[in-house]
């Protein structure tokens, strides 16, 4: 019987934590849990010539694994939910826009004017948004389905909560190096009137974007006000908490996305006009590491710095995981987001 999509990738996951490190280990207790040619069986294999994501090669079931992993999360976020993302090599140069070119009406036999468009050569480096999680033994080693989509939900909660407020709050300036700074950072904002019509009106006359490839993303609360308070105008008629339609518009809700009693941000951003990097996700294990158990851990190897409570995985009988998704983006056109800042929509 199939499981969720993404399972086989959680899978094997739990198969590498059993497995001490060892390939022939790993491949033995994938066969004896789920089958000899089960997707985290054949993961574990020892490989003997190289490996690849085509078909028959040893490395395309891992391909596999972790682009249904992604499948499982991707609807789930608001960058999975955006369509028409431009996606883009590591480390590869593209051009971005930075102007706008210009058209003109000329007559029969005449020479077009010459229109200066103006763009730029950029790239974007690759980041890994990382995910580290200690697992009871006896849960890994636990051979129900409940157990196994518990570890899924875990995985995927992760990479779904971090890569959303990443995106789209506009608090976060990012770090060189380290995390890209959100879209909605710097861009242009509308203070909000409290009139949804008026609001969705200013936002589209300062978007730089096209219309044709945008989406409104909002916080699910705010996108009930706007349906209830709103609808009968029309421009809010389809939207409610799941999303809907604003203005013609697609639109995605977000619980990550601001909001507060004060109000909440609405961004409109043209998907084409952001950049994306993803080089999909990897999986690793250890049982014998000490963990320091913190979400703000001072552990560091470029400037030697001891951690502090240290938690030891075999005395603890635990299992860490850690997963990372390689994963950029940037706002490569000018006026491709907007925001509405403020917005609030009480009932009269």
């Amino acid at each position: 019987m199939l499981g969720p999509r993404g399972i086989d990738f959680v899978r094997h996951a739990i198969a590498k934590a059993h497995g001490a490190g060892s390939p022939r280990d790993t491949f033995a207790y994938a066969s004896s849990r789920w089958g000899a040619r089960s997707v985290a069986a054949e993961l574990a294999k020892a490989a003997v010539a190289g490996g690849g994501s085509g078909s028959g090669e040893w490395g395309a079931e891992l391909a596999t694994a972790g682009a249904e992993f992604l499948d499982f999360t991707r609807p789930l976020t608001i960058l999975g939910r955006l369509q028409g993302l431009r996606y883009v090599p590591a480390r590869t140069q593209f051009v971005a826009q930075t102007g706008g070119a210009t058209a003109y009406w000329r007559r029969a036999g005449r020479a077009a004017p010459l229109s200066a468009g103006a763009f730029d050569l950029d790239s974007m480096e690759t980041l890994g948004l990382a995910a580290m999680m200690v697992f009871p033994n006896e849960l890994l080693a636990d051979s129900s389905a409940e157990a196994e989509r518990l570890v899924l939900s875990d995985m995927g909660k992760a990479d779904v909560e971090l890569s959303d407020v990443s995106f789209i709050d506009p608090a976060s300036a990012g770090v060189n190096g380290q995390m890209p700074a959100a879209v909605t950072h710097g861009a242009p904002t509308i203070a909000s009137t409290g009139d949804v019509a008026d609001d969705l009106e200013a936002a589209i006359g300062a978007f730089g974007g096209d219309l044709s490839t945008a989406s409104w993303v909002l916080h699910p609360r705010l996108a009930v006000q706007m349906g209830l308070r709103a609808g009968g105008r029309g421009v809010a008629a389809d939207l409610g908490a799941r999303g809907g339609l604003l203005a013609g518009l697609p639109a995605i809700t977000s619980e990550s996305c601001d909001y507060s009693s004060d109000g909440g941000t609405i961004a409109l951003i043209d998907a084409a006009g952001i950049c994306m990097l993803d080089q999909g996700i990897e999986v690793k294990r250890s049982r014998a590491a000490a963990v320091e158990m913190s979400n703000t851990p001072t552990g560091d190897t470029t400037t030697p710095t001891a951690a502090t409570t240290l938690v030891p995985l075999f005395q603890s009988e635990s299992t860490a995981l850690l997963m990372t998704r390689r994963i950029n983006w940037k706002v490569a056109k000018p006026g491709a987001v907007v925001c509405i800042v403020n917005a609030r929509y009480p009932a009269p």
